[in-house]
């Protein structure tokens, strides 16, 4: 690159990025949980934990209602999030829901 030539920061970024695939993808895999608020909506409040692995996203939810109606629209939100990163970074959703954990002061009660 010659002196002359002027580029923005995160387009040299993204470049070098592009050079080393593992590095873009966990920048992209960032990004896509960044964007988890804006494409969820107000049914962000109701996220657990939300991870990538291997291009799955797994979202876990601590509303069984919130999930079923996810799951109702599950290609529109693959859709949206990939569109959001600008790649097809996420090829499969996967919803959980949270499990309620009681702890050993459970007696008879909770059986």
């Amino acid at each position: 690159m010659e002196k002359s030539e002027i580029q923005k920061v995160d387009q040299v970024i993204r470049a070098w990025l592009e050079d080393e695939p593992l590095m873009y993808e966990r920048l992209l895999e960032v990004e896509a949980l960044e964007a988890l608020p804006q494409v969820l909506g107000p049914l962000y409040k109701f996220l657990g934990r939300s991870r990538i692995h291997d291009g799955v996203l797994y979202l876990t939810f601590n509303s069984s209602v919130v999930r079923s109606q996810l799951s109702n629209n599950k290609a529109e939100l693959l859709l949206r999030l990939n569109t959001a990163v600008g790649a097809e970074l996420i090829r499969q959703i996967v919803f959980r829901s949270e499990e309620r954990r009681v702890g050993k002061e459970c007696t008879s009660w909770c059986r």
